[in-house]
């Protein structure tokens, strides 16, 4: 019996060969092109500085200050001269520095809130959110309420780095206010960073709010340099991690909050590895001999975060825990500092930030979208998929992969995209073409969005084009709290496919899709171990047509995730219900309904409306169970450049009601796997993967889908 698995699973293969050798030989003739571009693109983008001369290699030590004589005036305002004022220094980190909030929130309770900051790297995100005034609890909830795959974007390095964050400053100005200056902060900050045109420090106590913040976390080759008074800004964080020295120079009463990096589990033969280790040496020595050096005269807090990989920013509440659980053991000498309480300025401003950050936190998630503060412009990689986490789209199924180009202006998104488009959902129907797809989406009144898309794609199996729009009107309120989030949507899809191909195999020349409908999406408290992480409830009306004649239909769906959060165990169930109101049977089946199938027959169901008879039946329903497990703390990486996360192996059994003769469903079932493959723990792609039995066939049926626009 295992023999003959053996062989038909051989067999299996080897039919998809040559289906799949085809993507695979399009993708590799692109690289070299896309390469070429890079290389060519980024002379013509760089803009020429001058970089330090010979007669200046004696003053690469010395430090360039901005806004020295303000910073020391602000401190002696706020000490009056009767006490020595209490410095904070916040050490880089990368996503182990989320632990800073939890030793923000210790000092407050301690009575203490620091009378100035010194900070570098992602220690100056959340110093200099303090310093604007928000509260421990406000900066913790502000992270964790946003998704960070809606804040930063992929780009081609044209400008020097392969990440954008226009989206992540626009959500901190959505509260925090567009117009911010450092020098004006309710607490005084100094951030470090490193310029690449004087090849010296550059320490930043006033300035531009947002400048400053990109350039405080500008990691080179990840995010571009950042331009600042002439400089070319890097990261600080780069060449010390925790500037304790410089703290000194303000006040002898210092505490130093630090999150170093000491992984054993590395693998020290990787080369993306050592790359990163040899830096970490560098710039950790440096943090380390200041940190020794005044020792005896700082209070460390040392956060046990040092075995956190650097990409764990979906962690940000584990790692507030551990800072403050780190900064209780040195309670007793804090609680020897003079006590520096807010003052009613910094109570009232915080007052105003609760309303802001909830009413804007809600805003943004609504469609993971905040104005932008300026137009951004966007060059990169696109992936742009028509099968979302919650699939609106039924005519189009289609991925398109290449060179995309994306204007963002305000509430406006337009976005171009041309290279490779792709459907690879089932093993029947695997295909590939040359397309260009383009985006308009457009946010109104907080609860609305505009979507209007657009792609051609040219089909050389049949020597024809394939044209597909789309357009949709969007509306969600959120309600009880933010857990229930209700929804009505309008939208038309149209597809012309004359030559009948592979990438719209099921569907005639020319096809229509209205769909009206109303959803209701719950997510209940999670602080349980069983929890239901989302039930979704949705009613629908459509009318399918081909501009000769059309039909009517409705339909309803219901779909639910429970999770057992300290096993990793879950079950989802998923059910559609489709029915004819002419009466007239043949009642289509699309791939959003979710049944996996290689079966001509049913995949055509309905489909063509020049088509008499068939199927008689009125109804079709569809019923997915899954039952998997999510390993808890399986994150496994590559160099800890990229991370594999939220990763899970379920197995599924799809049924199929679609004749009135028989109560008997039609039946596939198998396993699948699904993965979310992160670039730096910012940028996810989320992948799933399934293969099993296929009754309607007899035969195997596999398929491989994205659920996300790049």
């Amino acid at each position: 019996m295992l023999h003959s698995f053996k062989h038909c699973f051989f067999v299996f293969f080897v039919l998809q060969y040559e289906r799949l050798e085809g993507i695979v030989k399009t993708l590799r003739k692109s690289l070299p092109v896309v390469l070429l571009l890079i290389f060519f693109l980024n002379p013509m983008f760089a803009d020429e500085y001058v970089t330090n001369a010979s007669a200046g290699i004696l003053t690469a030590d010395i430090p360039i200050m901005y806004g020295d004589e303000n910073f020391r005036a602000r401190i002696a305002e706020k000490t009056g001269g009767t006490r020595s004022a209490v410095g904070l220094v916040l050490s880089g980190g990368s996503a182990r520095a989320f632990a800073h909030i939890g030793v923000l929130k210790l000092l407050e309770e301690e009575g203490i809130i620091p009378d100035y900051i010194i900070s570098n790297s992602m220690g100056s995100i959340i110093g200099m959110m303090y310093a604007a005034g928000m509260s421990a609890d406000q900066i913790l909830e502000s992270i964790t309420r946003v998704s960070l795959q809606s804040l930063f974007d992929l780009t081609i390095p044209i400008e020097g780095g392969m990440m954008e964050s226009s989206r992540f400053n626009a959500v901190l100005a959505s509260f925090l206010g567009p117009d911010l200056k450092v020098e004006e902060l309710p607490i005084p900050i100094i951030v470090i960073a490193e310029d690449l045109v004087t090849r010296r420090q550059v320490y930043m106590a006033e300035g531009d709010f947002y400048t400053i913040l990109q350039a405080s976390y500008a990691l080179p080759v990840y995010f571009p340099p950042v331009e600042f008074r002439g400089h070319l800004l890097l990261d600080g964080g780069i060449t010390n991690l925790a500037p304790v020295k410089l703290a000194h120079e303000y006040s002898e009463t210092v505490i130093v909050s630090t999150t170093f990096y000491d992984m054993d589990n590395l693998n020290l033969r990787n080369p993306l590895t050592i790359l990163n280790v040899s830096i970490d040496i560098a710039k950790r020595r440096r943090g380390v001999e200041e940190l020794k050096e005044y020792l005896s005269d700082v209070i460390w807090i040392r956060c046990d975060v040092e075995d956190v990989s650097f990409m764990e920013f979906s962690a940000g509440k584990e790692l507030a825990e551990k800072g403050y659980d780190s900064a209780s053991l040195q309670r007793s000498k804090l609680q020897g500092l003079p006590k520096t309480h807010a003052d009613d300025l910094l109570v009232e401003r915080r007052m105003e930030l609760t309303s802001m950050i909830d009413k804007n936190m809600v805003r943004h998630n609504t469609f993971s979208h905040s104005k932008l503060l300026e137009p951004s412009h966007l060059l990169g990689f696109g992936f742009d998929s028509e099968r979302s986490e919650h699939d609106d789209t039924f005519l189009k199924d289609f991925n398109t992969f290449g060179i995309k180009y994306a204007l963002r202006t305000g509430d406006v998104d337009i976005s171009i995209n041309t290279g490779l488009t792709f459907q690879i959902y089932t093993n029947k129907s695997q295909s590939a073409a040359p397309a260009l797809r383009g985006q308009l989406d457009y946010y109104f009144l907080n609860h609305f969005k505009l979507a209007l898309d657009s792609a051609v794609a040219w089909d050389f199996a049949t020597g024809k084009p394939l044209f597909s729009a789309g357009l949709q009107l969007d509306g969600r309120l959120f309600l009880l709290n933010n857990a229930l989030r209700l929804r009505l949507l309008e939208s038309i899809e149209h597809i012309s496919n004359p030559g009948l191909g592979d990438l719209a195999p099921f569907w005639p020349e020319n096809t229509y899709l209205f769909s009206s409908t109303a959803e209701a999406l719950l997510t209940l408290s999670r602080g349980s171990a069983l929890a239901l992480e989302q039930g979704v409830l949705s009613l629908s009306y459509q009318i399918l047509g081909d501009y000769v004649q059309s039909r009517a239909f409705v339909s309803g769906s219901l779909a639910s995730k429970v999770v057992h959060k300290d096993t990793g165990l879950f079950g989802e169930v998923k059910g559609t219900l489709r029915a004819a109101l002419d009466g007239k049977g043949e009642v289509p089946l699309f791939l959003t309904d979710g049944f996996r199938t290689n079966s001509v027959l049913i995949n055509s169901q309905g489909h063509d409306l020049s088509l008499n008879g068939g199927n008689p039946a009125n109804h079709l329903v569809v019923s997915s169970l899954s039952l998997g497990y999510a390993p808890l703390n399986f994150k496994p990486t590559i160099a800890e450049l990229f991370i594999f996360e939220k990763s899970s192996v379920a197995a599924y059994i799809d049924l199929l009601w679609r004749e009135s003769a028989s109560w008997k469903p039609a039946l596939s079932l198998g396993v699948e796997l699904h993965t979310e493959f992160s670039l730096l723990g910012i940028r996810t792609l989320p992948v799933t993967i399934y293969g099993g039995w296929d009754q309607s066939v007899k035969g195997f049926v596999w398929g491989v889908w994205f659920n996300v626009l790049l």
